[in-house]
């Protein structure tokens, strides 16, 4: 594959995780409930996809709650919008969580989207086509792009530390922008290795990369994407907000029960990347989860020994349990 060429596919791989091109989003019909709508920030990525379904069912309906999906291109412009006041809820990180509030916007984590269990939200660490790099081990002496001081480089670091692997001999290289991160791994420049996302990350590994760390398959669960909502909306407007996550809720049983027939409005409401379209199979999620308090301690260490956070939240301080239904 020439060098173009692949920068071409690589752009439609990533353009296809963020660009917006509806999916419903913003086109409910009208609704009677006459209180100002939540306004939920999402990513087209797998983890957003029961806001979508929700929507597509009419569920914000059937629960009488006024919702209004908006969606990014990217995490920053999110970020930005939450902390101009312009987003209720958002599908976020419990790394960006903590970070929202260190920087004055007051939200609490309310479920779990994607993580609950090691299938759902994979992540890998793969290696250039060339490199000969198809175990952890043979990562020392490399070079794994990450973005640093985000969820990825969090994880990367657990991977380190679960698999024994010797920090101080894998080198890390920052490079936020994830189509770069893959146009340089397929191409074997710079870098040896990268984490990705999936679908990102299969469709490296379907252009020759290797699988070298499938944190699907490791003893532990370190991946978790969460529903953070504001505490304005939620101690100004509970009724609406559990109304919300009623929904959210309901369109994950449907999803759950019959993932096949979610396929397709799966496949165009997070534009996964051509090529990959084939091997996808429709997320599932579990309901009624949120991170543990030992999952939120670990999180807050790794980020006070970085150097992000003068002191670890306590749990209270970041999550919200009241609309988890035992």
């Amino acid at each position: 594959m020439n060098k173009n060429n692949l920068k071409k596919l690589i752009s439609a791989a990533v353009l296809g995780m963020v660009v917006l091109t509806g999916c419903g989003a913003n086109d409910a019909a009208p609704q009677e409930e006459t209180a100002e709508p939540l306004r939920v920030g999402m990513l087209r990525v797998d983890d957003s996809f029961p806001f979508y379904v929700a929507e597509k069912e009419g569920l914000f309906e059937k629960h009488n709650v006024s919702v209004e999906l908006k969606e990014f291109s990217n995490a920053r412009d999110q970020s930005t919008a939450l902390q101009g006041g312009e987003l209720d809820v958002l599908m976020t990180d419990p790394v960006v969580t903590a970070l929202s509030i260190k920087g004055g916007t007051d939200i609490r984590i309310v479920a779990m989207a994607l993580g609950a269990v090691p299938e759902e939200g994979r992540f890998m660490v793969v290696s250039a086509p060339e490199s000969g790099i198809t175990a952890p081990e043979q990562l020392a002496g490399k070079k794994i792009a990450i973005s640093t001081n985000t969820m990825m480089d969090y994880l990367v670091e657990q991977y380190e530390t679960v698999l024994g692997l010797d920090k101080a001999a894998i080198d890390t290289v920052n490079m936020p922008d994830l189509m770069l991160r893959a146009t340089t791994l397929l191409e074997g420049k710079d870098i040896d290795a990268a984490i990705l996302p999936d679908p990102l990350a299969s469709f490296a590994v379907m252009n020759g990369a290797n699988v070298v760390i499938d944190d699907t398959q490791l003893d532990v669960n370190l991946s978790q994407s969460v529903i953070a909502i504001t505490e304005e909306a939620i101690t100004g407007n509970e009724a609406q907000v559990a109304a919300l996550m009623d929904a959210y809720k309901e369109a994950i049983e449907m999803i759950n029960q019959n993932p096949e027939a979610y396929r397709d409005y799966a496949l165009e409401c997070t534009n996964v990347p051509e090529g990959v379209t084939e091997s996808y199979k429709t997320p599932t999620f579990t309901a009624n989860s949120i991170p543990s308090q030992a999952d939120i301690a670990q999180i807050n260490d790794w980020m006070v020994e970085r150097g992000l956070l003068e002191e670890a939240y306590g749990y209270e301080e970041m999550v919200d349990n009241s609309f988890v239904v035992d």
